[in-house]
């Protein structure tokens, strides 16, 4: 009787194929479970996000009707901060809690995008008037955009690893945004309080009403809640969005930059969508430069200051380089848009919805 000689390696390989062949299925289903359950999770967050902004974009509007402020350096200022306020949320988490910055990056230049070619050319076919954009828009937000596009690609040419220093330049370079606006805020009413005196002369003085400081405050704790609410939810949101990312084997810029992006610009649609609708146009295209210098001046400044201190590294990838040529095209080319009659017709958002998807296809493609 001959005795086959035993191998204990083949016998453990045999095992092993037993053993996968009888779980291969059941793996299968629980990686499509874990796939699942990061999809889910994605569309509640943003959900969650859509309905917080809501409330925190018309808390922040009392506040500034509160203050006083002029509907563009409202639309500027409290606006765009309240919209732009779930891209922060996650630009922070992204780099400080999961080391993933090109996730904040591809929101926060998707988001632009975003801002810059969907939200006015819906915004269009909503306003019951002429789409004209005031000159005051153009020349001040207009002017501060494209300094701020200039400063994100001198930051990305200059160097692959951002220092404390870009931080403060950005952060620097929006308090000096902030300060123009009520400058020339300021400015425009007592050109207009001149007019109105060498018109109809001097005016009695208004008896005061005493400003209810209790609604104020009720507001203000509107604003703290649902801001607390976009935080945990933005945190959910890039932690899933990575495992969705790793899952489908592609770079998590790409679920950011289309997704996430997509997904935060909401309440900055809504807001805008909302003053189109009332005819305030003033109102709803400086929010959206006012949205995209916050974006990237406070949105990628504050977390690289914050990451700096605690000693994190911030790296620029190559993938992020792609997407902000994008953003720079893009704007070149709506700037130019809006120069032309400062009116933005239907053709012409209907250019701006296609510009928008050949740049999404482009910048997928070759990242």
């Amino acid at each position: 009787m001959t005795v086959l000689p035993f191998n204990n390696f083949t016998f453990v390989n045999i095992i092993n194929t037993i053993v996968f062949g009888l779980f291969y299925k059941e793996k299968i289903k629980i990686n499509q479970l874990i796939m699942w359950l990061s999809v889910f999770v994605i569309l509640i967050t943003s959900i969650s996000i859509y309905y917080s902004g809501e409330y925190f974009a018309s808390a922040s509007s009392k506040v500034g009707d509160y203050l006083g402020l002029s509907k563009s350096a409202k639309g500027a200022t409290l606006d765009a901060i309240s919209s732009s306020m779930p891209e922060l949320m996650i630009s922070l988490f992204s780099l400080i809690v999961f080391h993933e910055f090109s996730v904040g990056i591809g929101t926060i230049v998707g988001s632009a995008l975003f801002n810059i070619l969907i939200i006015p050319a819906v915004c269009v076919f909503l306003a019951p008037v002429v789409f004209k954009v005031s000159d005051e828009v153009v020349h001040r937000d207009g002017l501060f955009y494209n300094l701020t596009i200039i400063i994100l690609l001198t930051a990305i040419f200059f160097s692959k690893e951002w220092s404390v220093s870009v931080a403060i330049i950005f952060l620097g370079t929006y308090f000096l945004y902030i300060f123009e606006i009520f400058r020339h805020g300021s400015t425009q009413n007592y050109v207009t309080n001149l007019l109105e005196f060498f018109k109809h002369g001097p005016k009695l003085p208004k008896k005061r009403v005493k400003k209810r400081k209790t609604k104020v405050r009720f507001e203000i704790g509107i604003m703290l809640f649902t801001l607390l609410i976009i935080a945990v939810s933005s945190y959910f949101l890039v932690e899933h969005a990575i495992s969705l990312s790793h899952f489908l084997g592609i770079p998590p810029i790409i679920i950011s930059f289309t997704v996430i992006a997509a997904a935060t610009s909401f309440p900055d649609l809504v807001v805008s969508a909302t003053n189109a609708k009332k005819g305030d146009i003033s109102d709803a295209s400086s929010n959206v430069f006012g949205s995209n210098i916050f974006d990237i001046l406070v949105g990628l400044g504050l977390p690289i200051f914050i990451a700096r201190l605690i000693k994190i590294p911030v790296i620029i990838s190559v993938e992020s380089m792609t997407i902000v040529f994008g953003l720079l095209a893009s704007t070149v080319l709506v700037l130019y848009i809006f120069a032309e009659k400062m009116i933005l017709t239907k053709p012409k958002a209907v250019l701006m919805l296609l510009i928008y998807l050949g740049l999404v296809a482009y910048t997928i493609f070759l990242v």
